[in-house]
């Protein structure tokens, strides 16, 4: 069988709790339990034997059945609740009523108590990857194979003779062949991802995709203490810079071998006994980048030996940074060696020589940067460290109308210049209130919101705090500045009722926009969105209903089009801002504009992002492979920031170090433009 995202849902988890212990979620409601029946068809035509699981929305009910010959399921004594269902067909991507493909986009499907809803749902047009993987002989092999995409992926297992079929979603995927020992390649011929070939699938189309497997050579040497003496039950790992790993222990001479890796020559051999505080590169590095790059060739066997690295100490003196008096307690780590210390002193001993990452922190401190340390054999090594004490703000959540406390809601505090809504936030407590400790000194404004995943969700809108009040507009929330060591009350939260915007997402020319979302946050270079976003519908149409009743921007991005503001803005502050209404619906329709085309070249794969220059938003992105050059779409004209997110050398910036020096360049309206980033 064929599966896609099961992770999301749980999938194999729950089928393994109900089918092997019987276990039914507590009761959502009072009441007799309920139940959900329906139908899946393909293009019409009856699906049989897929899997249906439903799971509630809030709580443990959940469900699982199958299809019958004439596409039948029906899922029965589910508490009554809240569900989404997933349906997982043979040879078929999952999905999830109705026709979607995320959890999050699914539908809530309200089980009634002692009743039964019906849930409907049509497979998703596919596509199908096709192909046979053999031995170096060129026998057919039987092996895990997994289509892998930006957005999900497909697995399935070829037979005896190496033949697999696999039905996908439309997209850009490559293509992995699991081969033992948790060892994998990549077709066509690929140790690693980004080398890797990419196969486009569209509906209907069936590629072809075979591979041979990769010739193998063995890793083997020993590992001693400084006697000579061999060190026994070490983990061993022999890892590529972005290919497979492979590990296992050294015996009871400290003898370890490695079989089957695949050839290439930049391995890294790493010894780990934190028991015995041992972290370890061959040959005799603390720090895997400074490792040696070990060759494996075909049929041979690598030898690799190391000896365990004599030791030195380090010695921490650690005050505060505005008194100049000693911290009275604190921890420090050294490499892999953790100590206390009291009033501002502490020795970590037995640190293995070398360059030695170290970190220093306490109790209503912020904690040091991580820095590196010179340890040397014999001696010890001194280290000075200033913390700086943290801050608190303090708010309280209330209803506007009433001045009532508002329990359960989220608070951000983020700096002016950050647009990120990230995972996690502080809710306020049965009094409405809040309190960030652990706070950076500087200046804030606080995002308050009700989850818009929550059920049932909360009638209060998103806002920026104000002085008085909310707005939709950042630049017109107060500011609340953070002082060392010292609690700051923030202006009271007031939350208005919700309203609701909806539309139509259309793109250039008026044809319908795909993957089109709208989000509250900036873009993460490797999920794509903000975690707050609201995807819509095939047809373009999106609803956003979590909204306080001000004038708010909204960013759009959707394939094949420039991320752009409400307006066909190229920046936040350029955006024509819909007003919400309380309890109300407001419509707000949009046509994107494609955007120019811009060619990005970097020494590294990875995931190139343009940033606008005023900022800091996403303008644009784009993933490069083996090319290590990929276009993305920015719209002009308007000045952005190059970063180069690496998969293997590390991250860069286009002319700097970071945002803040980096070269602007400017994106003109029309035309093309070509940027190439260097070391």
């Amino acid at each position: 069988m064929t599966t896609s995202r099961a992770g999301r849902l749980g999938i194999v988890a729950l089928a393994l709790t109900i089918v092997t212990l019987g276990l039914a979620g507590p009761a959502q409601a009072a009441g007799e339990p309920g139940s959900i029946a329906g139908r899946l068809t393909d293009a019409g035509q009856p699906v049989a034997g897929a899997s249906v699981y439903a799971s509630a929305v809030d709580g443990d009910g959940s469900g699982y059945g199958s299809t019958d010959a004439d596409g039948h399921y029906q899922l029965t004594d589910l508490p009554a609740g809240s569900y989404r269902v997933a349906f997982d067909a043979p040879g078929h991507p999952s999905q999830y009523a109705y026709r979607q493909t995320e959890w999050e986009s699914a539908a809530q499907i309200v089980v009634p108590a002692g009743g039964e809803v019906t849930v409907d749902d049509e497979l998703l047009p596919a596509g199908t990857i096709t192909g046979t993987f053999r031995d170096r002989a060129g026998n057919g092999m039987s092996v895990l194979v997994r289509a892998e995409s930006f957005g999900g992926g497909s697995s399935t297992t070829s037979d005896l003779d190496g033949r697999f079929t696999m039905r996908v979603l439309p997209g850009d995927y490559r293509v992995m062949f699991e081969v033992g020992s948790g060892a994998h390649q990549y077709a066509v011929g690929s140790a690693g991802y980004d080398t890797s070939t990419v196969y486009s699938v569209a509906v209907g189309q069936t590629v072809t995709v075979d591979d041979t497997l990769l010739a193998t050579g063995t890793v083997a040497g020993r590992f001693v203490d400084r006697e000579g003496v061999g060190i026994p039950d070490l983990d061993v790992s022999v890892e590529g810079p972005s290919g497979p790993s492979y590990s296992t222990t050294t015996d009871a001479a400290g003898e370890y071998r490695v079989d089957n890796v695949f050839v290439g020559s930049s391995y890294r051999v790493g010894f780990y006994g934190y028991e015995r505080n041992i972290v370890q590169y061959a040959y005799g590095e603390v720090d895997s980048s400074d490792a040696d790059l070990i060759t494996v060739t075909e049929g041979a066997t690598t030898r690799v030996d190391d000896t365990l690295l004599p030791t030195g100490s380090v010695h921490f003196t650690v005050t505060d940074a505005i008194t100049g008096m000693p911290v009275s307690a604190f921890e420090a780590n050294v490499g892999n060696t953790h100590v206390s210390g009291v009033d501002g002193s502490a020795t970590a001993e037995g640190v293995a020589i070398g360059r030695q990452w170290s970190y220093v922190y306490a109790d209503g401190y912020i904690g040091s940067e991580q820095s590196r340390v010179t340890v040397t054999e014999g001696a010890t090594t001194e280290v000075t460290i200033s913390l700086t004490r943290t801050a608190k703000i303090t708010t309280t959540v209330v209803d506007a109308r009433t001045g009532a406390p508002v329990a359960g809601f989220c608070v951000k505090a983020s700096a002016p210049t950050d647009f990120s809504f990230w995972d996690g936030c502080t809710a306020s407590d049965a009094d409405g209130k809040v309190t960030f400790d652990y706070v950076r000194a500087g200046d804030y404004q606080l995002f308050a919101y009700g989850s818009p995943r929550d059920e049932p969700r909360s009638k209060y809108g998103a806002q920026w705090v104000t002085a008085d009040g909310g707005t939709g507009n950042q630049s017109l929330a107060a500011i609340v500045t953070a002082v060392p060591g010292q609690t700051v009350t923030a202006p009271t939260i007031k939350l208005d009722r919700r309203g609701t915007i909806t539309g139509t997402i259309k793109g250039a020319g008026g044809v319908p926009a795909t993957d089109a979302v709208v989000t509250f946050g900036n873009f993460h270079y490797y999920s794509g969105e903000g975690v707050i976003s609201f995807p819509a519908e095939a047809d373009g149409t999106y609803t956003v209903d979590w909204l306080g009743p001000y004038h708010w921007p909204l960013h759009f991005y959707a394939n094949d089009h420039a991320p752009q503001w409400s307006g066909n803005s190229g920046n936040r502050g350029g955006a024509s801002k819909i007003k919400v209404r309380a309890g109300q619906t407001v419509t707000y329709d949009i046509e994107l504009v494609r955007g120019t085309t811009v060619t990005v070249s970097a020494p590294d794969s990875g995931w190139y992002v343009a940033y606008h220059a005023g900022t800091g938003e996403t303008s644009g992105r784009c993933q490069a492979g083996p090319t290590k050059t990929c276009d993305m779409l920015v719209l002009g004209p308007q000045k952005v920031r190059f970063k180069v997110w690496g998969d293997t050398q590390g991250d860069l910036w286009y002319g700097g170090t970071d945002f803040a020096t980096a070269t602007s360049v400017r994106i003109p309206e029309t035309g093309t433009k070509t940027v190439t980033v260097t070391r």
